[in-house]
């Protein structure tokens, strides 16, 4: 019997410590992954909801700030402000916790990252040198003509 990929195998002398179930027989029993989660680990399952709530409700903020909405901008201040508890790990005392972030940031956000990028830093290099050779060029052409007319002139007289 080959236990399917969302399945783990559970031994009975593990169901014998942990009181899972009342019926324990000596055979191996398959638990689904959440029934496992469920059973071993019960705080991975609460932190998991916690984070996703926490996610949710982030995304309803970001959705509820409007960039002509300086009510709920002022609340969102006033909020940052209150909650500047750091987090017991964190090395920044004074960085908030809590932070709601418009989708107008979150884009100026990622164009500087990207601009940031070794590719896109050698290729705006490379468009700078381009031009720079160009200009030197047409220079280079207008002197030689300037040059050439004022020779012209000097043989003609």
């Amino acid at each position: 019997m080959v236990p399917r990929p969302q399945e783990c195998v559970v031994s009975s002398h593990l169901l014998n410590n942990c009181t899972y179930g009342s019926k324990i027989t000596d055979q191996l029993q398959l638990l689904s992954l959440k029934e496992a989660l469920q059973f071993f680990r019960p705080d991975f399952i609460l932190r998991s909801q916690r984070r996703v709530h926490r996610l949710e409700q982030r995304a309803r903020e970001r959705r509820g700030l409007q960039p002509g909405d300086s009510t709920v901008l002022l609340q969102t201040t006033n909020r940052r402000q209150n909650c500047t508890k750091p987090h017991p790990l964190s090395d920044n005392l004074f960085k908030p916790k809590d932070r709601v972030i418009s989708g107008k940031e979150m884009h100026l956000r990622s164009r500087r990252i990207y601009n940031k990028l070794p590719e896109v830093t050698k290729k705006k290099e490379e468009e700078r040198r381009r031009l720079v050779l160009q200009t030197n060029r047409l220079r280079a052409e207008a002197f030689k003509k300037k040059l050439l007319d004022q020779l012209l002139q000097r043989n003609s007289d």
